[in-house]
């Protein structure tokens, strides 16, 4: 197992100055991550099929690149929540489909399993989902909760030894590859925020069934749940209400993994750019001798090492707060998703007509990118989100009777 033996965060304080490299260690754990990719990932990355996602998730489960940040006890690797970050980022960089396992078996919904589940979740979930043996996917968005998640009507209510399910939910991924979904749902009446909780929906329950899939920008299926007095064994509970608060705290964790995909996605469109500049000729020199191309790579990086800091102060900071700060979550997210879009737009100017063919990868790289306006709450939300910590008051977006 290449990632078994690191600790340490990398980003600390030394006196009154703040270290900004990367540890050795940390360096290794991308060159190891690129290293699996070459040797083991490459040849099955192109194979999207059930069986061929569930061989490459085995495979790397075999290499130590699940649960990267998940508890050595059940299996997980256990690396601070800045070295997942960037094994996730570097993954992604080498091809989006291990960015996503990654990210999903580590920063995804398991995070909440794994910090607020029983003793026999934990077991039952977190650790065969390190070895591979299952994947889980998260359910919050509804048709008329999408930014105002706490509008969600979808409903539980327990009756003996089983867990009642009825409404429905939008925009899940990956279910055609998964076994379950965390489903956020309502446990109470009262119409706020304090009724909502979280079950472990197995996705052959009775009553429980989705769609074919719509295809967003990026190719990737997103999916419909619904539930029909779906029924779930009670023991699969993970919150049943005085929750949100709880849920949203870790999907900050979920936040930042989807901020490093971006940044995989956005560093593997700018490297691509850079190598082609220096190739590509036109008047009988290479393009990158034109100022206009030179001004756009610079901005390119800029922007780049801009946003990776942000992600990494963010990821750093987690580790003596047990969880990431909201706002520097925000934060991370808003910048790097406009970074990213514009990184992944420049390279695509920069290769010409190329770019816009998807015979080049720029065209996917900016489809994935794009989404990171939209999913995990919008720029708009986060927006506000940040506005509300830097003035300390609560803003409510809810319309006042």
């Amino acid at each position: 197992m290449l990632f078994r033996c690191a600790r340490h965060a990398g980003y600390r304080w030394k006196g009154t100055t703040m270290d900004f490299q990367l540890s050795d260690r940390q360096r290794e754990l991308m060159d190891a991550a690129r290293e699996v990719y070459r040797r083991k990932l490459e040849p099955l990355v192109s194979d999207d099929s059930v069986e061929g996602v569930h061989a490459l998730r085995w495979t790397m489960a075999e290499q130590g690149l699940l649960g990267l940040n998940m508890p050595e006890a059940y299996g997980g690797v256990g690396l601070p929540l800045l070295d997942t970050l960037l094994i996730i980022q570097t993954l992604q960089s080498c091809a989006p489909i291990l960015g996503g396992l990654a990210h999903r078996t580590s920063t995804g919904a398991v995070g909440a399993i794994a910090e607020y589940g029983t003793e026999d979740q934990r077991q039952r979930f977190v650790a065969p989902l390190c070895r591979g043996e299952i994947g889980i996917s998260i359910g919050i968005t509804e048709p008329e909760a999408g930014s105002a998640a706490t509008a969600m009507k979808t409903r539980a209510r327990v009756e003996g030894d089983k867990v009642i399910l009825n409404g429905s939910k939008q925009f899940v991924s990956f279910v055609n590859y998964n076994q379950y979904t965390v489903v956020y749902c309502r446990f109470g009446n009262t119409g706020r925020a304090r009724d909502i909780g979280a079950v472990i929906v197995p996705h052959d329950a009775p009553g429980f069934s989705h769609s074919n899939g719509t295809l967003n920008m990026a190719d990737e299926l997103l999916f419909e749940l619904y539930f029909d007095d779906c029924e779930v064994p009670r023991e699969n509970v993970l919150l049943d209400g005085e929750a949100f608060g709880k849920l949203i705290s870790v999907y900050n964790a979920e936040r930042l993994g989807s901020v490093s995909r971006m940044l995989g996605s956005a560093e593997a469109a700018y490297d691509y750019a850079l190598a082609y500049s220096q190739e590509r000729r036109q008047f009988n020199r290479e393009i990158c001798d034109f100022q206009g191309i030179q001004w756009m790579l610079a901005d390119m990086r800029v922007k780049l090492d801009a946003a990776k800091l942000l992600t990494y102060r963010a990821a750093a900071n987690a580790s003596a707060t047990g969880l990431p700060v909201p706002a520097e979550t925000s934060i991370a997210k808003v910048f790097t998703a406009q970074a990213a879009k514009e990184i992944c737009d420049d390279a695509i100017q920069i290769l010409g007509a190329n770019g816009y063919t998807k015979e080049y990868p720029l065209a996917h790289r900016y489809a994935e990118v794009r989404g990171g306006s939209i999913y995990g709450g919008t720029l708009q939300i986060h927006k506000n989100m940040i506005a509300a910590a830097i003035l300390d008051r609560r803003i409510s977006q809810w319309k006042k009777d």
